[in-house]
């Protein structure tokens, strides 16, 4: 799911002009809700182009076609440092016309209050039937801890790279010493994600082309490594992809982080799946051509308490866990222009990540 704002969006901690004058010079359609859920001023693009009705001062929930999440979305963002979007929500913004649109909820300081900023970003036509979600973009504050916690790993995984290399020179079989040579791998790949971790964005190295079959083998030999023969990793590979352009370590994280999901919610097979989708509309672009990974397996499903944040950092539904995999799975696709999605019921959980390779 990638993020669906526009370059004319406000930032989170922008404090509109009181008189809403700055928001009506915008083109893309906005509203200010406060935490009650109470449209305190809606822009001209919104009004004209969606409504051709006043909004200041109704409800949002009065805007619903059925039920949907906005109003429990803005109480919840109102005041709080995260950024919601909502997927495909069903408004009904002009009378006895719902329509589907991608709303981005992000807190804001409204005249001296906490609100929210709601974008409004309506869907091509041939959307309309598809299905409601939520995602996040994960905070400055997490990506500093993130780097900080890179930084006091790098010392140990020398230490660790040593040591297996030590160990190899010592093992008589070449079978065993296989293992060191993953333990040296992993080690290596997990110094160069950190690596990254540390560099701003905008000094990140560029990427490089590979086959994402490479990837989802690395994958397929570290699951199996971790859990022997409890766990079978099924391949069903498309062999006509073509290669990507992009980062193979961090893809690699983001495909590991989804296995080992499915590894620890109880899984007792992974299916590592390949395809190609043409025209694959990715946030508000439609790409020529776009490979799918899936990550599908057969264990007890998300929980429906934690479908609606399960992108957001550091929640879990595991005591251990820290929930950080999926935010920066997310935060991976996204660095390739792609998305993350998810469809799970019992015994059958299926996470997408869909990487645009023809724009």
């Amino acid at each position: 799911m990638s993020d669906a704002t526009s370059n004319a969006r406000l930032p989170p901690t922008a404090a509109p002009d009181s008189s809403g004058a700055v928001l009506d010079l915008l083109s893309t359609p906005l509203a200010i809700v406060n935490g009650q859920g109470r449209v305190l001023h809606a822009n001209a693009a919104l009004v004209e182009t969606y409504c051709e009705r006043r909004l200041a001062g109704s409800e949002l929930a009065a805007l619903a076609y059925g039920e949907h999440p906005l109003p429990e979305l803005a109480r919840r963002v109102a005041g709080q440092p995260h950024r919601l979007v909502a997927r495909r929500v069903l408004l009904e913004l002009r009378r006895d016309a719902p329509k589907r649109f991608d709303v981005a909820v992000s807190p804001i300081e409204w005249r001296g209050e906490a609100a929210v900023l709601l974008e409004f970003h309506a869907l091509a036509e041939h959307d309309q039937d598809l299905g409601e979600g939520v995602d996040a973009t994960p905070e400055p504050a997490a990506q500093q801890m993130a780097r900080a916690l890179a930084h006091e790993i790098k010392n140990p995984l020398a230490g660790l790279h040593g040591a297996a290399q030590l160990l190899e020179r010592e093992l008589p079989s070449a079978a065993l010493k296989e293992y060191t040579q993953v333990i040296r791998a992993e080690t290596d790949r997990i110094r160069r994600l950190v690596d990254r971790l540390l560099q701003r964005p905008e000094v990140a190295h560029a990427g490089q082309s590979f086959n994402i079959h490479e990837v989802l083998e690395r994958v397929r030999t570290l699951i199996g490594a971790e859990t022997g023969s409890q766990v079978q990793v099924v391949r069903d590979y498309d062999p006509s992809l073509p290669d990507l352009d992009g980062h193979p370590d961090r893809l690699t994280q983001a495909v590991l982080n989804l296995a080992r999901n499915a590894l620890q919610s109880g899984a007792g097979t992974i299916r590592l799946r390949t395809r190609a989708e043409r025209r694959a509309r990715i946030g508000d672009h439609t790409c020529k051509l776009a490979l799918r990974i899936d990550v599908c397996d057969d264990g007890p499903g998300v929980p429906e308490a934690l479908r609606e944040s399960l992108f957001l950092p550091f929640v879990t539904g595991r005591d251990e866990g820290t929930g950080l995999g999926l935010p920066v799975a997310l935060g991976i696709a996204r660095e390739h222009g792609g998305t993350l999605a998810f469809v799970s019921r019992p015994g059958a959980t299926v996470f997408s990540l869909l990487i645009p390779v023809t724009p």
